[in-house]
């Protein structure tokens, strides 16, 4: 089996310690790269976790329901319809949830999907039955845009919880993307799939990285039938990174509903142990191919995140933004470790 690419590589620094009377103390940083996903990442040698949960009050106090314009009250005067021709009703509805245009686009299809009228669900309320409206109305969404035949070839499912995420509301609510190009980072993932093929004589990227990570029991949390959970060898955010890989489901149609409420299962014991770790907010996002691609398996990663108190200050700074590396205070093998007793008897 051919070397998946993960490369690591140890640094070393020292100072004088002036917590321990200016003592000399080394340190050692641990530098990863992902051959894969293109991710460096830095894997600092200290820890930096929620010292306690973030008062929700304050963001509840800053977007009450009375001005949210996805509840009841608003909601169908402040949000936008879909052209006839894609739904007559204007837009996509199962039971309270519901999927419209997005009135402030990042993409030519680009929609919001929110989850129920409640105006605030708390992350250990998402369950997979709370869950499941919202992500059908989306399926629902990417099943008629492909009878249309609107020649999109791929497809996206987006989650910012919370205002740490980028949450614009407070609301529950999915963003999703349809188009003919994929996003760059799901390029990368194409592009490093094909390459892989073509070097193994037609071998599966996805299926021999679960099958290493799962011999090599250092970041594979569990298995739960289609979709193997593990966590990212170089995270894409300080607080690590969970990754979800449904096994030779090469596009979004090859997916049942079986496959959707074991994902949404596995999502909510995710949640779990994030609210039980005082995390208030994540990013997530599901990756998929609209046509058939032998050499990609549908996926998608969970990224937490967090703001450092007392400032309250962004768990992004320079490192991300400009130089493209990740600094990572999480190491993925202790959070692989923490994660599993929410998957026992998956």
């Amino acid at each position: 089996m051919k070397d998946i690419g993960f490369k690591k590589e140890i640094t070393t620094g020292s100072y004088l310690d002036h917590f321990n009377g200016f003592q000399e103390k080394k340190l050692t940083i641990e530098v990863r790269y992902d051959e894969i996903t293109g991710v460096s990442t830095r894997i600092l040698p200290y820890r930096v976790r929620p010292i306690k949960k973030p008062d929700l009050d304050f963001y509840l106090e800053k977007s009450p329901e009375s001005l949210c314009p996805f509840c009841s009250d608003l909601f169908e005067k402040t949000t936008p319809n879909f052209m006839p021709n894609i739904i007559k009703e204007g837009k996509f509805r199962r039971g309270e949830a519901c999927l419209f245009p997005n009135a402030f686009p990042y993409d030519q299809n680009n929609n919001v999907a929110i989850l129920s009228s409640r105006h605030f669900i708390g992350m250990d309320q998402l369950t997979a039955d709370t869950m499941r409206d919202g992500f059908a109305v989306c399926r629902d969404y990417f099943h008629r845009v492909a009878e249309l035949n609107l020649g999109y070839k791929y497809c996206s499912i987006n989650w910012n919880y919370m205002p740490p995420a980028g949450g614009g509301l407070i609301h529950p609510h999915l963003q999703t993307i349809a188009g003919h190009k994929p996003t760059n980072f799901m390029q990368r993932l194409l592009t490093s799939a094909q390459n892989y093929s073509s070097n193994t004589n037609g071998e599966n990227l996805w299926r021999n990285l679960i099958a290493l990570e799962k011999n090599a029991k250092e970041r594979f949390i569990a298995s739960t039938g289609t979709i193997s959970w593990l966590t990212s060898f170089a995270p894409k955010g300080m607080a690590g990174e969970i990754d979800f890989i449904f096994k030779d489901k090469t596009s979004f149609f090859d997916l049942t509903e079986a496959n959707f409420s074991e994902l949404l299962t596995g999502l909510s014991r995710v949640f779990s142990y994030l609210h039980a770790n005082d995390f208030i907010s994540f990013n997530m996002t599901f990756y998929a191919t609209m046509t058939n691609n032998r050499n990609f398996c549908v996926q998608g990663k969970i990224v937490p995140r967090f703001v450092v108190n007392p400032l309250g200050t962004s768990d992004l700074n320079y490192f991300e933004k400009l130089h493209n590396e990740i600094i990572c205070p999480t190491v993925p093998e202790e959070l692989c470790r923490e994660l599993q007793p929410y998957f026992m008897g998956s």
